[in-house]
Formats: C-alpha cells, structure tokens, sequence
C-alpha cells in the first residue's frame, strides 16, 4: 500500500481484537511482541487480564485459597474490559455503557487505552524510532476513538492523525501528510495468513 521497501521501516502493528497484542517490526521481520509464554501476557484485552503483578497470583492463592483452575479462568475469561466495566468484554457494549454514565466502564477504557500507549511506547524503544503504526482487528479497526486517543500520546514526536480520514472505512492511510510517522488502519486477514503459510509448508 505505501510501495516502500520493508527493510527501511520501523513498524508498530496494533492488533486489537477481543484478544490484543503488538508487534515491534524491522526489515519484515518482528523483533518483539507483547505476547509472552501465551497471549495472556502484555495488553489489556476483552475478557483478559493481560500483564498483572505476578505478587496478585501469589496472594489469591496463600490468603484466598484459589486454585490454578480458579486463576486460569478469572485471568482469561473474566478480567480485561469485561472484568474491569462488569458489562462486557465487547467494546461496543462498554461504550454503550459509558454514554449512559457508567463510571466502571469508563475506567475500563481509560486503563484499555493507558495500557495500549504504554506498550507501543515499549515497541517504539525496541525499534529505536517508528515509521508506520497500524492499527488492525475489531477494535483497531471499528474504534477511531482509540486510535485517536492511543495517537495522541505520540504527539511529540510529530505523529498527527487526520480525523476526517481517521473515522473512515479501513485499508487506508488515517495519518496527516505533514505526519512524522504513516499510520494505517488496515482489515486483520488471519485467514488469508494461515492459508499462505500452510501453502508454504506444503510447497517446502
């Protein structure tokens, strides 16, 4: 889309779906993510914790009297936004909930968004600069106000959004021409990705 040879980018991928996770690119290749031993780790997700002090683990465990299964399930199936609101793990649902002054859900959102400038802040250090932020997934691509707000805090470094193009459908350029740093809001084909490297495995 940008006709540009990937070897000269610094990109950040913004995958942000009920599960989330980034990714710090150079010459095509990730160098860092915000995945860990599984997808629980690095951002906030839908109904995933995300990264948490491993001491909360330790403490449900010795004073509450949790099991593994217990942690298991409240770590991945209800925590992240849906744990956080008590409304839902969609973001549709939240900020329905918001508009009609729920105050859990806005901070669940708020520390949605926290989270998300903090981890692409880690990615930018990784990569020791950014050329292309994308944004992809249903949140990522259905959710300008995100991207807005996530945008926002790379401000000084000359990132701009253009908010006309910003609330636009996907697979385009959402970034303002005079921008230091593209970025993208391109539509997640994890299928198509699948299929390719199957298609490799096959034809090796």
């Amino acid at each position: 889309m940008l006709n540009r040879d990937l070897k000269e980018l610094r990109i950040v991928t913004c995958h942000l779906g009920n599960g989330c996770s980034l990714a710090a690119i150079r010459d095509g290749y990730s160098i860092n993510t915000t995945m860990g031993f599984t997808p629980l780790d690095g951002l906030m997700m839908g109904s995933r914790s995300g990264a948490v002090d491993p001491s909360i683990l330790l403490y449900l465990i010795r004073e509450q009297g949790y099991s593994a299964e217990q942690l298991e399930a409240i770590l991945n199936q209800e925590s992240g936004l849906f744990g956080v609101s008590g409304v839902s793990n969609d973001l549709r649902l939240v900020m329905q909930a918001i508009a009609d002054g729920d105050v859990r859900a806005q901070l669940a959102l708020d520390m949605y968004i926290e989270r998300l400038k903090q981890f692409i802040g880690a990615m930018i250090a990784s990569l020791g600069g950014l050329d292309v932020l994308i944004f992809t997934a249903g949140v990522g691509e259905n959710a300008p106000n995100v991207r807005a707000e996530a945008c926002a805090a790379f401000a000084y470094m000359g990132l701009q959004l253009d908010l006309d193009r910003n609330s636009r459908p996907r697979d385009q350029v959402i970034s303002s021409a005079n921008s230091s740093v593209i970025v993208m809001v391109i539509h997640t084909q994890e299928d198509w990705a699948i299929a390719r490297e199957c298609w490799q495995i096959a034809m090796a």
